[in-house]
Formats: structure tokens, C-alpha cells, sequence
């Protein structure tokens, strides 16, 4: 009878570990850039939501004033546009009771100046509403992540503001999604007389 070794011999071990070995890196390697890659997908996905948001409710407030409550965002250049970082209005007051919105020559009574500005620092929209009566102030944040922030209006239709805001996001390994800035914009019409 032959004598036949059972077992592994060590360079058959070595080989196998060696093989097992490159095969867990070429894995974890492939978890690595795929958890990356969805990392900016879904920096992507999220970065519009806020600013979008804000948008609309910018427009929204804009609406609710008139043309001459807006403070002059700027010079006009030479195309006859207005153009500012920060705007100034003033909404008229809240309230359902159709007799406290205007006054008795009928004039509607203005109740709040709201600014909108980004804050370079944080890149967050700010909002900033003043009470006219108390001349108490609230802060709320409308949106993270903006790069740029802009409010323009052609001097022949002043209650027309157009707002345009950029936003990108810093993830924190220092990759910035997408490579250039998401542009949005809207336009709003101020409606009260």
C-alpha cells in the first residue's frame, strides 16, 4: 500500500490565504466605492429640496406686498435691472378679519418687514421678520448649503422680482456635490395694492 499525505501542505495554505486575501480587499473595495458613490447620490437628491423650498416661500411672501413696499434692491445697470443679495418688503397684516386689514381710508395696514439675505458664513438663507408695531424680531432659517443668493427686477416692471439662489454641497471628506452649483430660480409678482 501507498502511504498518501493527507492534508494541505503550507504553500497550498499560503496560496489559498493569498488568493482569500486579494478577493475580501477586491470586495471591500467595491463596499467602499459604492457606498461613496451613493453618498453623492444622495447629497444629489436632497441638495434641491431645501432651496427649492425656500424659493417658494419667498415668492410666496413677495406676493402678499406691493411693488412700492419693495425697497430699491439696487441701481438699475444699464439694461434697466435692479440687482441685490438682500431684499426688504413689508406684508400687510395677517389677519382673517377683513375689517383689521385696512384702515379708514382704506389703506391697507402693513404689519411685518420681512429681509431675506444669504449668510456667506453658514450659506443659509435667512429670513427676518420684523414686527412693525412692537418692533420685535424672529430669525428663521429657510435653507442650507447656498452658494449664491440674488434678487433682481427690471425698473419697467417693478413688482416683478425675479430670486435666483445656487446650492452645493460639502460632503466631509471635502468633494463638493455636484462639481458646479445647482442654479434655481423663480419669479414673483407682488399682488396687494
Amino acid at each position: 500500500m501507498k502511504n498518501i499525505p493527507k492534508g494541505f501542505t503550507i504553500i497550498e495554505v499560503m496560496i489559498a490565504a493569498a488568493v482569500s486575501t486579494i478577493i475580501m480587499f477586491g470586495a471591500f473595495t467595491i463596499l467602499r466605492v459604492s457606498n461613496s458613490q451613493l453618498e453623492v447620490i444622495h447629497a444629489r437628491m436632497t441638495l434641491q429640496e431645501g432651496p427649492r423650498e425656500a424659493l417658494f416661500k419667498m415668492a410666496q411672501e413677495i406676493r402678499q406686498t406691493a411693488w412700492h413696499k419693495i425697497d430699491t434692491l439696487a441701481l438699475a445697470d444699464a439694461a434697466g435691472v435692479e440687482r441685490a443679495a438682500t431684499i426688504n418688503f413689508v406684508v400687510p397684516v395677517p389677519a382673517p378679519d377683513a375689517a383689521s386689514l385696512v384702515d379708514a381710508n382704506f389703506t391697507p395696514k402693513w404689519a411685518h418687514n420681512i429681509r431675506y439675505q444669504l449668510d456667506t458664513t453658514t450659506r443659509q438663507i435667512i429670513r427676518i421678520s420684523t414686527d412693525l408695531t412692537t418692533n420685535g424680531q424672529k430669525q428663521a432659517i429657510l435653507a442650507n448649503e447656498i452658494t449664491s443668493l440674488e434678487f433682481s427686477r427690471k425698473t419697467s416692471t417693478p413688482g416683478l422680482i425675479t430670486i435666483k439662489a445656487s446650492a452645493q454641497r460639502v460632503l466631509p471628506d471635502g468633494r463638493t456635490v455636484p462639481n458646479e452649483p445647482i442654479q434655481m430660480s423663480v419669479q414673483a409678482e407682488a399682488r396687494n395694492p
